[in-house]
């Protein structure tokens, strides 16, 4: 069940209603069960996973909470045997249903175990953001961060909440528990309910209009990478520059409108990364909630930025290399997380270097325009390492993508590379302009202009349209 399935629209027609006609009560159960519902859509077996998971760190939390209080060596020895549980539980269903086939493939091409002795497993859809949810919790509580939650039925809709189960964003347990709790006496408004559409129709419109189609440019290039032209090459990874940023935060979108509509507000994922000034301001502004667990659970507790240089270096490079890891368990994403570290550490070692700060400071529009510039097109190489099936593809690519000097480029894939830009003047002006919340101003327009996107999202749907990029993850 995708959220760009009528099955989706279908349940989102069924709970929405349903939710505000229950008593307060009985809301967050019917959260519960619509949660279940979406899940098992996609696997019976796997809901049992969800629960495992859920009701592990909720036994979890009451028992820290139980061994809270005056420090003794006793206690603090039993908080952190929790934690570690927790930590188990999770990073080993996690380990074993997503790395399980890349540990042992990785052994078979050494000689270490036999080709091909070892059952495949099913990933489980949404199974990187619900354990990373989840984990943060006990995580939580155990810095004493955060109370307990006493309701089983109240953590497990936190675990589970369907709008943002598959792919987020990973919501913390201190924001979305006590809207959880709310949910009780909150009344439906109709700020909600336009809010909520809004965002819906909008993030459909991203997916099914722009996204979708610009997987026609991208996918044959990357399936058959020896038999690409330069000018493809270059088009196709332009376009899955935007690809990927349309489809992720069209779900993220989605998702916040799904979630609004039953009076809950979920966190921003994204805010136009492509116009960072920096590798580090990118990673402020794509997947927003993925960057910042990262920083909280992976680089504050390495030491951060608070030990010395070559320890901060560590810290950057270890936690984009499991950055990368978390996206897929395949080399190439290995090889993203590690190339987006070698930028943040490359930005971290010149940004406060005198010739820097001097040039910065003599001519700053000049040198914020180049840092842009440069911030964007490392970006989008590193997409490159992203989106290959195989290490070998991306020389390929890049082989092919030399000779356009020689070869040139058709019109369609000038035209293609035109549009990339196109879109990032579009961005740069409507948010200097201010153009969604003049828009949202005026009500008949605002309607106008979206049910114009409904309308394109109905009419220009693909028959087979490609699954949310991020599903895989």
């Amino acid at each position: 069940m995708t959220f760009d399935s009528i099955e989706f629209m279908l349940l989102l027609a069924l709970v929405v209603p349903a939710v505000w006609l229950l008593p307060g009560k009985g809301r967050a159960g019917l959260l519960l069960l619509a949660s279940m519902v979406f899940y098992a859509a996609w696997s019976v077996p796997m809901t049992g996973l969800i629960l495992i998971s859920g009701m592990t760190d909720y036994a979890i939390g009451l028992g820290l909470e139980r061994f809270d209080g005056s420090e003794g060596e006793e206690r603090a020895g039993a908080r952190k045997l929790l934690l570690a549980i927790s930590l188990i539980v999770n990073l080993g269903i996690l380990g074993y249903f997503k790395y399980q086939g890349f540990f042992l493939d990785n052994l078979a091409a050494a000689g270490l175990v036999e080709p091909g002795s070892w059952v495949e497993v099913v990933l489980p859809p949404g199974i990187s953001f619900y354990t990373f949810q989840t984990m943060s919790y006990s995580i939580d509580v155990y810095r004493r961060e955060l109370k307990a939650e006493r309701s089983p039925l109240r953590f497990l809709l936190y675990v589970s909440f369907f709008p943002q189960l598959i792919a987020g964003p990973i919501e913390r347990a201190g924001r979305l528990l006590p809207q959880i709790a709310a949910l009780e006496r909150r009344r439906a408004t109709a700020e909600d309910l336009a809010v909520g559409t809004r965002l819906i129709v909008f993030g459909l419109f991203k997916k099914v209009v722009i996204a979708d189609y610009l997987a026609l440019a991208v996918d044959p290039v990357f399936a058959d990478p020896q038999g690409a032209s330069g000018g493809a090459a270059l088009a196709a990874l332009y376009c899955f520059t935007l690809q990927i940023y349309f489809d992720f935060s069209a779900y993220s979108e989605i998702a916040k409108g799904a979630a609004r509509l039953v009076g809950v507000e979920l966190v921003w994922n994204f805010d136009q990364p492509y116009l960072a000034a920096n590798a580090s301001d990118f990673w402020r502004r794509w997947h927003i909630s993925l960057s910042e667990w990262f920083r909280d659970y992976v680089y504050k507790p390495l030491g951060g930025s608070r030990a010395g240089k070559s320890r901060v270096l560590f810290n950057l490079g270890a936690t984009m290399f499991l950055s990368g890891l978390w996206h897929g368990a395949a080399w190439n994403f290995v090889l993203w997380g590690l190339f987006h570290g070698a930028l943040l550490l490359g930005y971290h070692q010149s940004r406060d270097r005198r010739s820097v700060v001097a040039l910065r400071e003599r001519y700053p529009r000049l040198m914020a325009a180049l840092a842009w510039a440069l911030t964007l097109h490392l970006v989008i190489l590193g997409w490159l390492l992203f989106r290959i099936e195989a290490a070998a593809d991306a020389g390929t690519l890049l082989r092919a993508m030399a000779r356009i000097p020689a070869e040139g480029m058709a019109r369609v894939e000038v035209a293609l590379v035109c549009f990339f830009y196109a879109v990032l003047a579009a961005s740069f002006l409507a948010r200097e302009g201010e153009a969604m919340e003049r828009l949202h101003q005026s009500t008949g327009l605002s309607i106008v202009v979206y049910a114009a996107m409904a309308v394109a999202a109905l009419l220009l749907a693909r028959d087979v349209a490609p699954q949310f990029i991020y599903f895989q993850f």
